[in-house]
């Protein structure tokens, strides 16, 4: 069965049918359509992207997706949680017009070949320890803009690097799309929410909303004296997480998100991002100085 109605949700397997529903909206012209990418276990960042769409007051697609070729740990792509009666029971309530969920095959057939990649920034930050990455997301998603023919698609600022990276592919494609950043939606401790937290230990849970006091702390000490250089933030960072038992620190940078070239002072517009396992679990995180 390639589609089912879940009472105002319709549920869509398909590639061609979703890409000839899109299509029929387009051409009425009376309602914009908005997409929302995800990989499924949603939580309240995925559905502020929704919220978000909503006020639009157009057509809202979601899509799920766990798409393989973007993790380069078979093990890590084995383990992602999938939750997709959950998923549809809170985008239904969310009021979302279309759910597309497809399979492998519908968006990788038989034969299928071509990737896309933004040469310049795949390779920073996150692309520096998981080769293919982002090469693996830049390609799903446009392959998932032409499906669903969208006039806005909405994305967390959590995945900063993933939203850049997108940003850039959408201008130099000239895709007719516009691209929507949400803030970073914390839990209570200030933890970042990702579907992956549900993967930490009770041990790991506690430490993990350390990760964001730490980079708070950072962004104390830059505005009481914005001057200070980029070297010493970092350091003292990576000291506050060491005395906290966070060890396994994959990354800490301070970035211009324009260029992801990396300022030898901050600057009000520069981000602070690190990469963090806890366990297994690898977790990232960001604030704007």
């Amino acid at each position: 069965m390639k589609s089912k109605k879940i009472n105002s949700l319709k549920v869509i397997t398909s590639a061609n049918e979703m890409q000839k529903i899109s299509l029929a909206i387009r051409r009425k012209g009376k309602k914009k359509v908005s997409l929302v990418p995800t990989m499924g276990a949603l939580h309240d960042g995925h559905l502020s992207l929704v919220r978000k769409a909503k006020k639009k007051d157009g057509i809202i697609i979601v899509t799920i997706f766990i798409n393989p070729i973007q993790f380069n740990n078979k093990k890590d792509l084995e383990k992602y949680p999938s939750t997709i009666k959950k998923d549809i029971a809170k985008l239904e309530e969310v009021g979302v017009d279309y759910l597309f969920a497809p399979k492998l095959e519908e968006v990788y057939p038989k034969g299928y070949q071509t990737k896309v990649s933004v040469t310049d920034f795949k390779n920073h930050l996150c692309g520096a320890t998981r080769v293919g990455h982002f090469d693996g997301v830049t390609s799903v998603v446009l392959k998932l803009f032409n499906i669903t023919i969208p006039d806005y698609s909405y994305f967390g600022e959590k995945d900063l690097q993933q939203l850049i990276i997108i940003k850039q592919m959408v201008k130099d494609l000239n895709l007719p799309i516009k691209v929507i950043s949400i803030p970073i939606v914390r839990e209570k401790d200030g933890l970042a929410m990702s579907s992956r937290n549900i993967r930490l230990s009770k041990k790991a849970r506690k430490i993990a909303p350390l990760i964001y006091k730490g980079l708070t702390r950072a962004r104390d000490e830059f505005k009481k004296n914005n001057k200070v250089i980029t070297k010493k933030i970092i350091k003292n960072l990576r000291t506050y997480y060491s005395s906290k038992n966070i060890t396994c620190i994959e990354y800490i940078k301070i970035i211009n998100p324009k260029d992801l070239s990396y300022p030898l002072t901050p600057d009000t517009k520069d981000y602070i991002l690190v990469a963090i396992k806890l366990g297994s679990i690898r977790l990232i995180d960001n604030l704007k100085f």
